[in-house]
């Protein structure tokens, strides 16, 4: 059964990327470059993965399993958080604080929106957008705390203001009232919205690509930091993780979803927030390509290990 599903899921991430090395072509070709992609992350997080979020929400069928389940998803990835970040705060320790500031958001932050919703959509359908979703909120609460806190060498104030106003975690906080209401939404303008968020996976693996396309190879290779950052975040904290939420009784669909989000690669806005808050953009890329890389093998394994517990 565990080869079974390992081999759905690894054809499902396998395709996934394979999207990716369109964006990877296009920026080698200077088609669609990494410059141009940063437009597209914009175009991505403020609208197309928010409506593909309130879309999943408004068309979930209310029941008091996923209404209990919405909590229980909130709770597993606070939880899921805090370890990260119990974790690397022993890590690096004697780094500048810049630099340690990177490696412990890159070993907390996993890429739960461009990755872990097209991954978990693809195996489970509109329910595993629905959990993931939750995870989403929650990475920007810590995201926009204890994240830019950390990156900035504790020189930025958390940003209290967008741990709410930030297109995540708001278009949770339309979706679930939708969801609760049970509202009957009129095909014109439920099918506009579903084609939106369609865009959402297809998209998100081309702009994944063009950051591929611009990391330097070499150090991916022979960093043995990188390396050590990558078992943390696709390994170590999935796993404990995974244990943790089957002994609390989660099982299901909720179990695979959280699961995919929690062993996603590093997330890519690691790159993003060092470079906006002058510090190694260039340790937060080479961070996020060689995890999302080595995820190729290890998300398949992990995701096929939650679908048997399950």
């Amino acid at each position: 059964m565990f080869l079974e599903n390992l081999k759905t899921i690894a054809l499902q991430v396998v395709i996934l990327y394979l999207i990716s090395g369109f964006g990877f072509v296009a920026d080698k070709t200077k088609i669609f470059t990494q410059k141009d992609s940063k437009r597209l992350v914009d175009l991505l997080f403020n609208i197309i993965l928010p409506v593909a979020v309130i879309h999943t929400f408004m068309t979930m069928e209310r029941t008091p399993e996923k209404i209990k389940g919405l909590l229980i998803a909130f709770v597993c990835a606070c939880a899921t958080h805090l370890l990260g970040i119990a974790i690397s705060s022993l890590t690096f320790r004697k780094r500048n604080a810049y630099e340690r500031g990177i490696y412990h958001y890159a070993i907390t932050f996993s890429n739960a929106a461009f990755l872990a919703i097209p991954l978990a959509k693809s195996v489970i359908g509109n329910e595993g957008v629905f959990f993931c979703s939750v995870y989403v909120a929650v990475f920007n609460i810590f995201a926009f705390t204890y994240g830019i806190s950390e990156i900035s060498g504790k020189k930025a104030k958390m940003n209290f203001k967008k741990v709410i106003l930030n297109p995540g975690t708001v278009s949770v906080l339309i979706g679930i009232p939708l969801f609760l209401l049970n509202l009957n939404i009129p095909d014109f303008i439920e099918t506009p919205m579903k084609l939106v968020g369609d865009c959402n996976s297809p998209m998100a693996m081309i702009v994944f690509g063009t950051f591929l396309a611009n990391s330097n190879f070499k150090n991916l290779i022979i960093k043995k930091e990188l390396y050590f950052c990558s078992v943390l975040r696709l390994i170590a904290i999935p796993l404990i993780m995974l244990g943790l939420f089957y002994i609390a009784g989660i099982r299901g669909n909720m179990l695979i979803a959280l699961t995919v989000s929690s062993c996603a690669p590093t997330a890519t806005n690691t790159a993003m927030f060092a470079e906006k808050f002058d510090s190694d953009a260039a340790l937060g890329s080479e961070l996020a390509a060689q995890s999302t890389l080595l995820s190729i093998i290890t998300m398949p394994a992990i995701v096929a290990a939650a679908s048997v517990l399950a």
